[in-house]
């Protein structure tokens, strides 16, 4: 005879087992039980669904089906009649207040709600989906609650995977949309500088071509004017202004990334050592100038005029920052590479980082987007041209590095140049100390210059050394004249941009058929020199001066022992 029977539709279900064996079931096998019990139990015990039933306000006696069982785990052994706090002793703080409203009367239910459970002596976080219902007597009154529930765990856990998955294809779309607006940004900045190099591009040779002129008349005429004729202040006017327009002239090309480079091996932690003097006059007395520089060596392949120049209009605005008052520090140190900067992506491979702070007052944010534009200044009209942080924007990134600033206003600015570092052994300049310019008696020099003006300069230049001169208008002449005795010159001083055949392929021609002979070659711009700036020979960039050019010439006879 079993303990509690009960009209179920299959006795042999193990929950209706589990119920006859209790301990529950024995003790109240002789007790009149309210008719609502045995119903609420046949009808659990009958459904398909996940339920369980907790009877009697302070007893709270549970009770559940076989749909149920797998929720247990091995809570299992000894459940069936146990009281549900002791059940749930786990969760029990979590869930006690509900089905206390459950049993004041009050409805309650939940999604996902998420429980640390100890189901098989490991807490572990599970999910449910449940609903608290009051079982009320025939008077009214509330006996018991009945709980529908179905474990989320899983499809909480594939919807996380979901999301995480779904997260993972945004961050990617965004990462590409990013790359997209920075490809565009690229884009729309190369054709920018392309557009502006084309143009400063052509107006800087025919320019340098007329400043060329301007300056070598002026330098040819100084040494021949009376001292105290007072009409050699003009004189020196013209040459000062023609100085200043070759200045910004070579600064617009600097920044369209178009300037002809001389690059050289140095080191630069030696590089800026020689700047300390020139830095500390630039800044003035009152701003103190900090150096931080590595013992070793950090060669880098530069231009070192311009990388000096770049190093100085930094400092000039650093200068301008602090008002006359204040502090710059100057630190090097190699890095790994370089992280992205702007809309630029990051760049691998060994650099060389300066990083040039200073206290000033720092720059404003819709400042900081514009401070490399050519011609872009804050300064009052006439205190400067807005083209020194331009030179630097532009040599940098023609050098293959890049140039990064950031700033906080009120309290500095810093600016950090990352170069590339080199591997090729430092490279030591012919020492000119104690070698005046050689006289050039004796000795002959083919030019090659297609501009009349500049031509009639240049034959004039070199004969005032001393040397005899043979000009050729162009590279297919300058060629025949070789070709009938290239034995007679000394060197070749060639401009670069002429119709037909460029300087550049006429220096590359001599160095295959006459590799004794040196080649000056002269510029005010060529595409060519700035997209092959490791060309190899000696460079002589328009406008020059009278002494510039003797340097040159001395320079190419003193290095092949002429």
């Amino acid at each position: 005879m079993l303990p509690f029977p009960l009209p179920v539709t299959s006795p042999a279900q193990l929950a209706y087992q589990l119920l006859q064996d209790s301990d529950w079931a024995h003790a109240h096998r002789d007790l009149d039980l309210p008719v609502e019990l045995r119903t609420v139990l046949s009808m659990i015990m009958d459904s398909p669904e996940p339920l369980w039933i907790a009877w009697g306000a302070e007893e709270k006696a549970f009770f559940f089906n076989d749909a149920y069982l797998p929720f247990l785990g091995g809570k299992l052994h000894g459940a069936m009649g146990n009281r549900l706090d002791v059940v749930w002793a786990d969760v029990w703080a979590d869930v006690a207040e509900a089905i206390d409203d459950a049993f004041a009367g009050r409805h309650r239910s939940f999604k996902n709600l998420r429980l640390m459970m100890d189901r098989d002596g490991t807490p572990r976080e599970t999910f449910w989906t449940f609903s608290y219902s009051p079982l009320r007597m025939a008077h009214g009154g509330v006996a018991g609650i009945i709980c529908a529930v179905t474990e989320q765990t899983e499809q909480v856990a594939e919807r996380d995977l979901h999301v995480r998955q779904v997260a993972a294809i945004t961050q990617e779309a965004r990462e590409a949309h990013l790359e997209l607006v920075r490809a565009r940004e690229q884009l729309r900045q190369s054709q920018k500088l392309e557009a502006m190099g084309q143009l400063t591009g052509g107006v800087a040779h025919d320019f340098n071509n007329l400043l060329q002129v301007i300056t070598g008349s002026v330098d040819m005429l100084l040494p021949a004017w009376p001292a105290g004729d007072p009409k050699v202040k003009f004189l020196h006017a013209i040459s000062g202004a023609s100085e200043r327009a070759a200045r910004l002239t070579a600064q617009l090309l600097a920044f369209s990334r178009r300037q002809s480079l001389s690059p050289e091996v140095f080191d630069a932690g030696d590089g800026v050592r020689a700047l300390t003097t020139i830095l500390a006059t630039v800044l003035g007395e009152r701003v103190a100038l900090r150096m931080a520089l590595p013992e070793r060596r950090l060669p880098v392949l530069l231009d070192r005029s311009q990388f000096d120049t770049a190093l100085i209009n930094i400092a000039a605005n650093a200068r301008d920052a602090t008002n006359g008052t204040g502090e710059v520090t100057i630190t090097l140190e190699p890095v790994a590479g370089v992280p992205a900067v702007r809309m630029a992506g990051p760049l691998k491979g060994p650099f060389l980082a300066i990083h040039i702070r200073d206290s000033g007052a720092g720059i404003e944010a819709d400042v900081l987007g514009r401070i490399f534009e050519p011609f872009f200044t804050t300064k009052a009209v006439g205190a400067g041209t807005g083209l020194g942080l331009s030179q630097v924007f532009g040599f940098v990134k023609q050098s293959e590095g890049e140039v990064d600033v950031t700033s906080v206003p009120g309290y500095g600015t810093t600016f950090t140049l990352y170069l590339p570092l080199t591997d090729q052994p430092t490279e030591h300049s012919v020492d000119m100390t104690g070698h005046p310019p050689t006289d050039g008696a004796g000795r002959t020099i083919l030019v090659v210059e297609d501009n009349a003006d500049v031509a009639d300069f240049a034959v004039g230049a070199v004969a005032s050394l001393g040397y005899g001169v043979v000009l050729a208008r162009n590279a297919e002449s300058a060629l025949d004249e070789l070709r009938k005795d290239a034995a007679r010159f000394h060197a070749v001083f060639s401009d670069v941009v002429m119709p037909g055949v460029s300087g550049l392929d006429l220096g590359l021609a001599i160095r295959v058929n006459y590799p004794r002979l040196p080649v000056i070659l002269t510029s005010g711009y060529s595409e060519l020199l700035s997209k092959n700036p490791g060309h190899g020979f000696r460079l002589l960039k328009k406008p020059y001066s009278l002494k510039q050019l003797a340097d040159a010439l001395a320079s190419v006879e003193t290095s092949t022992g002429v």
